[in-house]
């Protein structure tokens, strides 16, 4: 799940990185990256994480279909955007990891496992 979490954030950083829209666009977009890590910190379930990812990668993919080349300062930016945000879902991801979620319904075992004493387990 972590890696699956971790591929959708760098995926969707990764666009980012190729071709971007106009000027205005790119303040616009700049403006709305940095204020992402205080956005991730009020995260507070794992299905609220889930959308999030799902929001940031289309925020970069609508981005990304603008088609203008970044200069190298432009992507430099970005790119330091981009690891604000991934440790920001890093320390979200961590805390929602360590947070106890209680369940929707008791869960039941439709074949109960039973103890088995070691030196009756058989290995084939």
């Amino acid at each position: 799940m972590k890696k699956l979490i971790y591929g959708l954030a760098v995926a969707a950083t990764a666009m980012i990185f190729s071709s971007c829209g106009g000027h205005e666009e790119y303040e616009t977009y700049v403006a709305t990256l940095k204020a992402q890590p205080a956005v991730i910190d009020t995260i507070s379930s794992p299905a609220s994480y889930a959308n999030y990812l799902d929001s940031l990668a289309e925020k970069a993919s609508a981005f990304d279909k603008l088609g203008v080349k970044l200069d190298p300062t432009q992507q430099d930016n970005l790119s330091a955007l981009s690891v604000e945000i991934q440790e920001a879902l890093t320390r979200t991801y961590n805390r929602l990891a360590q947070t106890p979620m209680p369940l929707d319904e008791v869960m039941e075992a439709v074949h109960p496992v039973d103890s088995v004493a070691p030196e009756e387990v058989v290995i084939e």
